[in-house]
């Protein structure tokens, strides 16, 4: 898969493996959902687990940056797209590629409580994924 992505020096790609009836995508970085021309949603129904670009949690994290200049879908607007989704399938979700700035890395902050609330995961070090 080719995603939507600022490539100054290259396509961004993302991978779907399929085995056994199970399948894994992984989207470490795109620009924006909004801007792919595939559904998130329908991704996230077809897949048993979806790895998903969680750079930044909001536009609130780098403050100085335009925000407009680092493209990535915010946590936040992922949690809005996917919203259309059954309990079952947002429990597929897990955010992996977390910037340094992100508070997901805090295990109890608002932000990291909030995933837990939808039903997602944050990825850490280590998880594996039964295929």
């Amino acid at each position: 898969m080719t995603f939507p992505h600022r490539d100054e020096y290259s396509e961004t790609v993302g991978y779907s493996i399929a085995t056994n009836g199970a399948s894994l995508v992984y989207i470490p970085d795109i620009d924006k959902w909004e801007h792919w021309s595939h559904s998130i949603v329908d991704l996230v129904k077809s897949s048993t687990y979806v790895l998903l670009d969680g750079t930044f949690f909001d536009g609130d994290e780098l403050p100085g940056r335009n925000m407009i200049e680092i493209p990535h879908p915010f946590v936040t607007e992922s949690i809005s797209a996917l919203s259309p989704l059954e309990s079952q399938d947002k429990e597929k979700v897990h955010f992996i590629h977390l910037n340094h700035t992100n508070p997901l890395f805090i295990p109890h902050s608002e932000a990291s409580n909030r995933i837990k609330k939808e039903g997602m995961h944050i990825t850490k070090r280590g998880d594996t994924f039964q295929l």
